[in-house]
């Protein structure tokens, strides 16, 4: 028997707290990225989670898990974030759900998913990737969380970028685009480069680079970047950017 369940279209979404009503957004942005592995090392993981992510404008996470402890950190100790998460399957056995989510102090002025055509081999989950648009003074900038596909075909995995790439190409403003790409051979991370460089996204390279496989990326359109590096000796997940 299957032991998950994939939401319908209408209930893939989820918010949780409130934004902000801010004067004027910030002028600096200090953006988080982690793939958190759904909390699993939790004794670890709760005190990097509230370290880390501490003083940021924007979180963006991939196996986030909507249980009993997770959501509790989210409302707790980020009490001035909005959440917004795509929810990819529910478990069967304790009906948590898993996808990606992005948090901020911001209140976005409007939030969609896109869900990949094709599911992971053996698993047969879905993977989904967040968009979220908010107000930047007269310009609106598009902030993308995604978790691309793994173990599937190359072509499976190219093609589920252009769904994005798709996405993305409808607008014509500031992005972030950022997440865990599954880039684990060099064939998958030039396809990457590639699809998105075309799209005008500069693809960064980050200080304090000491993974091996790097799967996580984060890609920029319309901003000046400052300053961006991994925190690569974190044990309680994949390191972070």
């Amino acid at each position: 028997m299957v032991p998950f369940v994939v939401p319908a279209k209408e209930k893939v979404l989820l918010k949780i707290g409130e934004g902000a009503t801010l004067p004027a957004p910030p002028s600096e942005l200090n953006i988080f990225v982690w793939n958190v592995y759904k909390g699993q090392r939790a004794a670890l993981f709760e005190n990097d989670f509230k370290r880390l992510g501490q003083n940021k404008d924007f979180i963006f996470l991939q196996e986030a898990l909507l249980d009993q402890k997770m959501p509790q950190i989210w409302r707790n100790d980020f009490s001035a974030y909005e959440w917004h998460l795509a929810q990819s399957f529910h478990y069967k056995k304790d009906l948590s759900s898993t996808g990606v989510a992005i948090g901020s102090r911001l209140t976005p002025t409007s939030v969609d998913f896109i869900r990949a055509k094709t599911r992971e081999l053996f698993w047969l989950t879905p993977k989904l990737t967040l968009f979220s648009e908010y107000k930047f003074g007269d310009k609106t900038a598009l902030f993308v969380c995604t978790h691309v596909l793994n173990f599937v075909t190359l072509n499976a995995f190219t093609a589920s970028l252009y769904e994005i790439a798709s996405r993305i190409s409808q607008f014509d403003g500031p992005i972030v685009l950022a997440g865990d790409f599954n880039t684990w051979n060099f064939k998958r991370y030039m396809i990457m480069k590639s699809i998105f460089r075309d799209l005008g996204l500069e693809h960064l390279d980050l200080e304090d680079d000491g993974r091996i496989l790097k799967l996580d990326h984060v890609f920029v359109r319309g901003f000046d970047v400052l300053k961006g590096r991994v925190h690569h000796t974190i044990v309680s997940s994949a390191p972070c950017l």
